[in-house]
């Protein structure tokens, strides 16, 4: 088993402000861990360079005009909102950033590497076709998945983000796409930004019961993401059978986070990026992707990135024994009974 972590140093002059939760501590703080872990110099990892993905690569699947707007917007270093500032070298970054995802979908998909592990900065899930906001401006996992269809012949990839802040980009870009299925776990919209993701949202025209939103209540914990995994992420991935797993790796569902209230463990993130390494063992050659979204503790951020870099290179934690059924499995199987048997 080969791991491939995609990280530049430039990734940390992302600097939106002295103040703003997405800094560069986080990936800081992530890659210290790993070299301290001795995960960074392991002989079956690979830490390799990124090359900022092409304007044609953003396009595949961003509108120009809302690429020209980042760009524009680089160039006055004005903010895209009030959470999302762009400074003078925003969109390149973005770009580096998106062709961070790119390399370790290519490594995956050509087999030089089982996974991929993409430590990137800035994140992408909320930035959709014509919009951005939430820290995000390029859909990192989003461009990567179209490069791999359109060049490396991937055909069907089963994305599971489990930022605690829905993944509105990315189901956007993918709703009416029967040929990805996109499922998130988050808090509870009605709670948290961006205030989407519901169970009534499961795609529309062919991509009917390919988007699946998992919204937990504010305090849920370990039991009821095992419960999700293993009602849920389990036999959908199962039916879809797909050639790759793509991981939307936010960690701000950790019970430290200062910007969410739900309550994962460390170690959480390990057996979590089992339960994903497993099926994918299963069900398509091991090919996992994962692409770094949120999280803003940063002592758990950096212990939930060596936990989930520790399983992509063989070990295997165990499950937690505790399950506790959250009620929105229920609406879910009954949202999605026309179109899986779940």
């Amino acid at each position: 088993m080969t791991t491939a972590l995609i990280y530049s140093e430039k990734y940390l002059e992302h600097k939106p402000s002295e103040w703003h939760p997405e800094r560069p501590e986080r990936l800081r703080a992530i890659v210290d861990a790993l070299r301290r872990a001795n995960l960074w110099s392991l002989p079956s990892v690979q830490v390799i360079e990124p090359t900022p993905a092409s304007r044609a690569d953003i396009e595949l699947v961003h509108d120009r005009e809302y690429i020209a707007l980042i760009e524009r917007l680089s160039g006055l270093c004005k903010p895209l909102d009030s959470d999302t500032p762009v400074d003078a070298n925003t969109f390149e970054l973005a770009l580096l950033a998106a062709g961070g995802a790119i390399k370790a979908g290519e490594v995956v998909a050509a087999r030089d590497a089982t996974n991929a592990f993409a430590l990137v900065r800035p994140p992408g899930h909320h930035a959709s076709r014509g919009h951005g906001g939430g820290f995000c401006y390029f859909n990192n996992l989003a461009i990567m998945i179209e490069h791999l269809r359109r060049r490396h012949g991937v055909k069907r990839v089963f994305v599971l983000d489990f930022d605690a802040h829905h993944g509105n980009g990315t189901q956007e870009i993918f709703y009416e796409d029967p040929s990805v299925l996109f499922m998130s776990i988050h808090q509870d919209g009605r709670t948290l930004y961006p205030g989407t993701g519901f169970v009534h949202e499961i795609g529309s025209g062919e991509g009917e019961g390919h988007t699946v939103n998992v919204p937990l209540r504010p305090g849920s914990a370990d039991a009821e993401y095992a419960s999700v995994m293993q009602e849920l992420f389990l036999p959908l991935s199962e039916a879809f059978k797909p050639e790759l797993i793509a991981v939307s790796a936010g960690m701000d569902a950790h019970a430290d986070d200062p910007l969410t209230q739900l309550g994962l463990s460390t170690s959480a993130y390990g057996w979590l990026t089992r339960y994903v390494v497993k099926q994918a063992g299963k069900l398509c050659g091991g090919r996992v992707v994962l692409v770094l979204e949120g999280g803003y503790a940063v002592d758990a951020v950096a212990g939930a990135a060596v936990n989930i870099v520790r399983v992509l290179t063989g070990w295997s934690p165990p499950l937690p024994t505790e399950q506790k059924r959250p009620e929105v499995v229920d609406d879910i199987r009954r949202a999605l009974a026309d179109c899986w048997r779940l």
